[in-house]
Formats: C-alpha cells, structure tokens, sequence
C-alpha cells in the first residue's frame, strides 16, 4: 500500500495556467484523508512550492525542491536535506557560460539570481502564450556583468541550489551541457520545449537529484521506496519514476517519460493526477 504520494508541479499538478484544479485538489485532500502523505517534487524553489501549497485544500505535507537539492516541510519548518552547489561549482557553471556568451540563472531556496538570458528565456514562453504563475520574482535579483556573477559568489552567506541554462539556439544549450558532463560534476535535466523550438537545462550537483531527495524524504518518515507513488512528466522526473515503487507519467509526457513510467494518466489540463489518485491509490483503500 502506497504511504507517500510525490507529486511534480509544471506539467503534473498544474494546468496550463498553472494552477491547481480542484478537481486535482480535491483528489489530493481525499488521499490525504486516506493516511497518505504528499510531497510536491519540483525544480522550483521553495517559496513556490508554498504558492502551490496553498492551492490544496489543505497543505501538503513535505517539497522536495530545486531538484532534490533540498528536501524539507512544506514551510521549512525541518531539513531532511541540504545539498547545493559549492563555489567550485558555480565558477565552472559561471566559465562555461562565457565560453558560450550566456549566463546562468542560480537558484537559492527562496530566490532567484538571473542575467539576460533569464529573462530572454521567459520573453519566449510568454510569446509561446505560455503563463507563468510564480514568487521566484520577489526579490529575485537581477546580475547584468559577469564581474557582477563574480562578486556575487564571495558573498558567503549565498548558498546556491541549482542553476538553469538558457541560449536562443538550443544547438548552444547542447554545447554548454556537453562541457559541464565533460567535468563529471553534475547531474543535467534538459528541457525541450515547442518541438524544439526552445530548450534549456536544469544544472544540480551530481547525485542530487529527485529520485535521491524523495529516497531521503521517505526514509525519514520510515517508508521504502515501494510504498511511493511518483507522478510526472519530464526529464528532471525520471530518477524519481524510476525509483518510485508506481510510477506514473502524464499523457502530456514525451514518449521516453512514459516508457520509463509502470502506467499512464491523463494530460494534465484533464485532471490526470486526480485520475491517478483515484484509480492507483484511493480504490486500493476500498
């Protein structure tokens, strides 16, 4: 019987306005009700995790953020675990970068440090009439000189948890994360998007990753991995489907996510995880 229930945000959870459903909510609080507990999986920070938090009908109970670079409460209450990146690693981050005429985007666990391509990157999804619902833009800073990454990272009192790459040409993202595997340092989640049209990469520490942060989460709360259910819908998902004892991909999901997955559900503007949650956790309680 399935005791932890790890649900992805983007392309899972969220419609294509990027909010909870509440048919989606509702199936949510059922398996709540149920004795299960929730944890939203996501690339995003923390603070987003709370703003989709607040959606449920009531919270959900653990996020694993930022790619499983930080698992704790939903209100941060208590770390099960921390695992950012170190300055050795945001250096190499920062060369590759300039090798490409590129910057990154570097996560902490409540805010965002971004430079152009950021903001060139999000310039596209809104042309794409894609809307994005998010708190990453309070306090979010904005770096505009390489110099400037450079002062940022003597700040000791920053400790980043991941970084996100974007260039125009995704033929340019394809070289920047070739350059970054070629160092053996990281784990790279990439992201396609519009056929191809835009692409960027997800970058943690190596071993970190969903499937070890939710690992972690359930091990503290005394599961095994076979007492998960796991439902997403792309690249930075799979270690998490793949360790998850159900997994579940979205119909939304590319055709290697879905192979990957034990079973399909719905595209996520059709409740597909309130059709999971009926069908793989609730009529099992019957």
């Amino acid at each position: 019987m399935y005791q932890l229930l790890a649900l992805d945000l983007d392309g899972t959870l969220l419609d294509r306005s990027s909010r909870v459903t509440k048919q989606n909510a509702r199936a949510v609080r059922r398996a709540q009700m149920a004795g299960v507990k929730i944890a939203l999986c996501t690339g995003r920070h923390l603070a987003d995790a709370r703003l989709f938090g607040e959606q449920l009908f009531a919270p959900a109970d653990w996020a694993v953020t930022v790619n499983g670079a930080l698992v704790s409460r939903l209100d941060g209450s208590e770390i099960v675990l921390s695992a950012g990146l170190d300055q050795r690693d945001c250096r190499t981050i920062l060369e590759v970068c300039s090798r490409y005429a590129s910057d990154p985007c570097f996560y902490t666990a409540e805010r965002l440090y971004f430079g152009d391509g950021f903001n060139r990157f999000f310039d596209e999804l809104r042309r794409h009439g894609y809307h994005m619902v998010s708190r990453q833009w309070d306090g979010a800073v904005y770096v505009k000189e390489m110099a400037d990454w450079e002062a940022l990272l003597e700040e000791k009192e920053l400790s980043f948890s991941k970084a996100i790459l974007y260039h125009r040409d995704p033929s340019v993202v394809d070289g920047m994360m070739h350059a970054l595997e070629a160092t053996g340092r990281f784990e790279l989640a990439p992201s396609v998007m519009y056929g191809g049209a835009l692409k960027n990469v997800e970058v943690n520490r190596k071993g970190v990753h969903k499937g070890r942060g939710l690992e972690r989460l359930a091990a503290h709360l005394g599961f095994s991995m076979q007492q998960v259910m796991a439902v997403g819908d792309s690249d930075n998902d799979l270690t998490m489907l793949r360790q998850a004892g159900l997994s579940v991909a979205m119909g939304n999901a590319p055709a290697h996510i879905r192979a990957a997955a034990d079973a399909c559900t719905a595209d996520h503007t059709e409740n597909g995880v309130a059709r999971a949650i009926e069908r793989y956790l609730l009529e099992e309680r019957i």
